[in-house]
């Protein structure tokens, strides 16, 4: 297939089925990694610093991989990270100890770091206004969900059936196949510019734009603690692997509840942003207040369904008020900002679940977030009235 003769819509079709592949390759490893990491002799504490140092490796790779997205354009950082991703997942599968799965897992989160932006900042080139912006990021969601809807399932019943190996074999299949598709589809559709003064990220960083960033931090702090604890269930408890599946697949199955109201997409991006994060406190206070510490099948259903509100809100958001000169910038910031939430996230509860409930910790900074996001919409205001009156 010839990438010069394909439509904008095709590209378009062909980016969702890419995202959907990277995502499946993402969430099938959420009910085996820590188990694997376990089996390998690995301690809670360990695999919180594990996963903390991926996301602190991803932090710095997104905020590299913004300046050179805008500047030469994202179609070689969505390529060459995903053959290298097939190879690194492969890798997994002759894994023996736990430094030779540290190793791997830090350069995952690394070659993660330029693809996430590189693919947002492709897929926000195809909307010419914020109700089909929203649209796409709807889609995006979608993609995103039907992954995790089926994937952790699929991965935690591969690991229990032959393994925690073949899950990582069966993952770098899949990336494989995001390889040859991207190679043949992908293409930039962005033209590169020079800018007598290039926009830097202390730029980005405003009122309009931080309850972007500030609900980024909370949601990937919030799922970082159920990504963290809820593969500890088949370790401390008699869940089983596909179990732990079931119970992250009831997520996606609540996101997909949430996106198929289509009407959402009028409403205020910042009312969808405040109204998801508020079902979020709530099914945290769920787990917490009702339910013994084991998250329900309802608690699950509802942050999922607050995970479909808020995503394409928030990337809505961003697009609305960062332009496309520094959109790669936008989206590496936004990255970092969630690798910021997944760092904190796994090393706090590794740290204090012996002592405190982890899903305590998450419904505060959840709580944190809204009354953050009431505060800074109400300065803007005053800010805007100020400028209405001079």
């Amino acid at each position: 297939m010839n990438v010069g003769t394909l439509s904008r819509t095709k590209q378009k079709l062909a980016l969702f089925v890419l995202l959907f592949l990277i995502f499946t390759s993402i969430h099938m490893q959420f009910p085996v990694l820590t188990p694997l990491a376990v089996g390998l002799g690995a301690t809670g504490f360990m695999v919180g610093i594990m996963l903390g140092a991926t996301s602190f490796v991803n932090l710095a790779g997104n905020l590299i991989a913004g300046v050179v997205i805008d500047r030469t354009g994202p179609r070689n950082y969505i390529i060459v990270p995903i053959g290298f991703l097939a190879a690194s997942l492969g890798l997994h599968f002759f894994v023996s100890d736990v430094s030779h799965l540290f190793i791997l897992r830090l350069l995952n989160g690394f070659l993660l770091a330029f693809l996430t932006p590189a693919c947002m900042t492709l897929l926000s080139t195809f909307a010419e206004n914020r109700r089909e912006q929203s649209k796409n990021m709807a889609v995006n969601t979608l993609m995103v969900t039907l992954a995790m809807a089926v994937a952790p399932l699929a991965g935690g019943k591969i690991g229990e059936w032959f393994g925690a190996s073949w899950t990582f074999a069966a993952v770098s299949a899949v990336m494989a196949a995001a390889f040859i598709l991207a190679r043949q589809t992908v293409q930039s559709n962005l033209v590169i510019r020079s800018y007598r003064h290039e926009p830097s990220y202390q730029s980005l960083i405003t009122i309009r734009s931080m309850p972007i960033f500030i609900t980024a931090f909370g949601i990937m702090y919030a799922q970082g603690t159920l990504m963290f604890e809820l593969p500890f269930l088949s370790v401390e408890t008699d869940f089983s692997k596909g179990d732990v599946g079931m119970m992250v697949s009831m997520i996606g199955v609540g996101t997909l509840l949430s996106l198929a109201l289509f009407f959402v997409h009028w409403i205020s991006p910042f009312i969808r942003l405040f109204t998801g994060i508020v079902m979020m406190c709530a099914s945290f206070g769920w787990i917490l207040f009702f339910s013994g510490g084991i998250p329900p099948s309802g608690a699950l259903l509802l942050f999922g369904a607050a995970t479909g509100i808020v995503f394409p809100a928030m990337m809505t958001m961003l697009t609305d008020r960062i332009g496309e000169e520094a959109r790669g910038r936008g989206f590496a910031l936004l990255s970092a900002v969630f690798s910021l939430g997944t760092i904190t996230s796994p090393f706090i509860s590794g740290w204090v679940r012996d002592l405190l409930s982890p899903y305590f910790i998450s419904w505060i900074v959840l709580m944190c977030v809204l009354m953050l996001m009431g505060m800074m919409d109400q300065k803007k205001e005053q800010q805007a009235l100020l400028r209405a009156q001079s």
